[in-house]
């Protein structure tokens, strides 16, 4: 795949048409699907299933919310949650995640399989 770059950067850009705001700034590497394209982690699952099916990735044992763990909490415990981490490490902790970026994406598009970090 000799320009997997512009593949990921073009289906992207096509995921991202519907949406009220355009990605007017070239995608980078480091663009994060949740903090940077704001993709709610039910949209982060569909596009994550779309690229693999296009792209004939293997998502393995692909888990949005090891990147958004607040995909598994209630709204209200989120929000408990975000009012507490300026004083609690834990509730820090529970809103973390981990990064899932383009470029993580694109590594994945060259070896064919989702790795966890």
């Amino acid at each position: 795949m000799g320009n997997t770059w512009r593949d990921l950067e073009r289906f992207i850009r096509a995921m991202r048409a519907p949406a009220p705001l355009s990605l007017d700034d070239a995608p980078t590497r480091d663009m994060d699907l949740y903090h940077d394209l704001d993709w709610e982690p039910a949209r982060i699952v569909e596009v994550m299933h779309a690229w693999a099916e296009r792209f004939h990735v293997d998502l393995g044992d692909f888990d949005v919310s090891w990147y958004v763990p607040s995909a598994r909490m209630r709204k209200r415990d989120i929000v408990a949650a975000a009012l507490k981490s300026p004083f609690s490490a834990r509730a820090r902790e529970a809103l973390g995640g981990h990064a899932l970026t383009l470029g993580m994406l694109e590594e994945a598009m060259k070896s064919g399989a989702w790795r966890t970090e």
